[in-house]
C-alpha cells in the first residue's frame, strides 16, 4: 500500500513539475526574439530573422516570424502551444515541433526538427 502511494506521488510531482517547466517557458519566450545563429551559423550581414511569440494563456499562443534580406521584410503568422519542454509551431498549416534546451531571460536555445539549434536573443 505504502508503495503504490509513493507511486501515485512521484507520477503526480513530476506531472506538475513538468507543467512548471512549460509555463515558465512560455513565460519567457512572451515578447521579440532576435536569431543569432542557426546551426553554428549566423544570418549574413543583410539578413535577420525575428520571432516575436504573444503568449495567450500558460502554455498557448501566437506569433509572428519576420526574414529580412537586401530590405525587404517577410512576415507569417504561426500559433504554438508548449508541452513536455518542446514547443509546436503551427506556420503555414504545417506543426513544426522544437525542443526547448535552454530558457533563460537573455538567451534561448531550441533544435528544430532538422537538429539545427538556433540561438535566441531578446530583442
Amino acid at each position: 500500500m505504502k508503495k503504490g502511494l509513493l507511486v501515485l506521488l512521484v507520477a503526480v510531482l513530476a506531472v506538475a513539475s513538468s507543467c512548471s517547466k512549460d509555463a515558465k517557458i512560455n513565460k519567457r519566450l512572451d515578447g521579440e526574439w532576435k536569431v543569432v545563429t542557426i546551426g553554428g551559423i549566423a544570418p549574413e550581414i543583410d539578413e535577420s530573422y525575428t520571432l516575436k511569440f504573444n503568449k495567450e494563456d500558460k502554455l498557448t499562443g501566437n506569433g509572428t516570424f519576420t526574414n529580412t534580406f537586401m530590405g525587404q521584410s517577410f512576415t507569417d503568422a504561426f500559433t504554438y502551444s508548449v508541452l513536455d519542454q518542446k514547443i509546436t509551431l503551427i506556420l503555414d498549416g504545417t506543426a513544426e515541433i522544437w525542443s526547448v534546451t535552454k530558457y533563460e531571460k537573455d538567451r534561448m536555445e531550441m533544435v528544430d526538427t532538422d537538429g539545427d539549434v538556433w540561438v535566441l536573443d531578446p530583442k
